[in-house]
């Protein structure tokens, strides 16, 4: 089916090659379209177009020898559907032969595609594309998960009860319940630099700028906060049963006391955390009076919890090592979403604490864990996806690093003793945000209803 489907769009193809282009995204797909057999070239193609549209939901024109678009326009619907197609055959090759995550990355990739061209495709088509998720879904099991990540019996207690690093501190979820979960322990961290946000988040737009300092920089904060924690808000007082069980779930499963959570979520002043707090606005993490202030600092560790993707010129300051927590255990779950990745690839949820260095995930591993698999015991029929994942990232995702943070503390001796080993590359997967199919299929994952 899928065959002849492409021997219909490549009679229909009438695309000119583009003159003076690095990568012509159309010449390219027809060439790969046209062989019986496919090549390493085709091969390495089809990862490149499913990358591109995992992260844009569309292919363009052309491209840079960087990857990325050398132009605005979107490709026409004749290559775009081959596109389509090819990524369809290629799932069932590779599921075939059993490397489901990749197969599931051609299955995201297709139904982004699939949802940019829209009407362009006739019902046969989108029947063909229906029948290969089906097809997909139907034959996928989920996998027993890893043992889960225990502490050893001799890993250290933390002797200093003032932890010597940086906290880089950006409002959220995420920095709350890292910083619950260090007083929770008994520690404070030495410094946090609170990045208050010169821009509202949503509009991008100067915030306060017409009042004296100290005064703009109460009102950004409060409104970075307000922003940020809204969901969180809502979904408490909205989906109070969905809160209330993940949070239950959350407690026993990852072993955390239920003030460590009520502290989390008070979101209050700083100074209960460290007695050395200091306020800085920036407009992002490129803003030149950030790289100034962590240039001045002394040779530290910085942790960092959130507020968008670190520039190289930070994590290449000589004196600083960055220590993130990714959820997801590295290098085999890396990129977006991966607390949902890690559940419906693997079983369970995962994480790794390390150390950042440029690229997507990369950097030498402090300590990665599998966590033990939680599910949900909730009825969600009724309840709208959207709240599902917002759930996720406003009470599960936090709670996934903070434990992995915890761990890592402990076994570290506070990052005093640290052994980071490099990442395996062989055994790198990289994915990207999911479309809201294979959201759902990772929310049958985490959810079920209860008995």
């Amino acid at each position: 089916m899928i065959e002849g489907y492409i021997s219909q769009y490549l009679s229909l193809q009438t695309a000119a090659p583009l003159p003076n282009v690095h990568f012509d995204t159309a010449a390219r797909v027809i060439d790969c379209a046209r062989q019986p057999e496919w090549r390493d070239t085709d091969f390495e193609l089809l990862a490149f177009l499913c990358k591109r549209i995992e992260i844009s939901r569309c292919l363009y024109d052309s491209y840079l020898p960087s990857g990325g678009r050398a132009s605005s326009n979107v490709l026409s619907t004749v290559p775009s559907t081959l596109a389509l197609l090819l990524l369809l055959k290629d799932m069932a090759r590779l599921l075939q032969a059993q490397r489901t995550a990749e197969a599931a990355k051609r299955l995201n990739a297709a139904l982004k595609l699939r949802d940019s061209l829209g009407a362009a495709l006739d019902k046969g088509l989108l029947d063909l594309v229906q029948d290969s998720i089906d097809g997909f879904f139907n034959s996928y099991s989920y996998p027993n998960p890893p043992a889960a990540t225990v502490l050893a019996p001799s890993a250290k207690a933390v002797t200093e009860k003032t932890l010597a690093i940086t906290v880089l501190f950006w409002e959220g979820p995420i920095a709350r319940a890292y910083l619950a979960t260090l007083k929770g322990m008994g520690l404070k961290p030495e410094k946090i630099i609170q990045l208050v946000s010169a821009k509202d988040l949503s509009s991008k737009k100067p915030v306060g700028r017409f009042l004296p300092g100290a005064l703009r920089i109460a009102y950004a904060q409060s409104r970075q906060r307000n922003s940020i924690h809204h969901w969180s808000g809502v979904l408490q007082r909205s989906e109070t049963a969905l809160y209330r069980c993940v949070r239950s779930e959350i407690e026993s499963g990852f072993d955390i006391p239920a003030e460590v959570i009520d502290d989390a979520l008070a979101l209050r002043d700083l100074s209960e955390y460290s007695a050395n707090v200091e306020q800085l606005l920036v407009d992002d993490l490129n803003d030149e009076r950030l790289h100034k202030r962590l240039a001045s600092l002394p040779e530290s560790q910085v942790l960092f919890t959130g507020g968008g993707i670190v520039p190289r010129k930070l994590l290449e300051l000589p004196h600083l090592k960055f220590i993130h927590v990714h959820p997801g255990f590295l290098p085999e779950v890396r990129g977006a979403d991966c607390a949902l990745w890690s559940q419906l690839m693997k079983g369970c949820t995962s994480a790794t604490c390390f150390y950042m260095a440029p690229g997507i995930d990369d950097g030498d591993v402090i300590h990665p864990a599998w966590l033990p698999a939680l599910r949900f015991r909730i009825d969600t029929s009724s309840t709208q996806p959207k709240s599902l994942y917002r759930a996720i990232y406003a009470f599960f995702d936090p709670w996934v690093r903070a434990t992995v943070l915890r761990q890592a503390i402990s076994i570290t001796n506070g990052f005093a003793e640290i052994s980071a080993q490099p990442q395996v590359e062989e055994n790198s997967i990289t994915y990207h945000f999911m479309h809201e199919r294979i959201q759902d299929a990772a929310f049958e994952a985490l959810f079920e209803k209860a008995c």
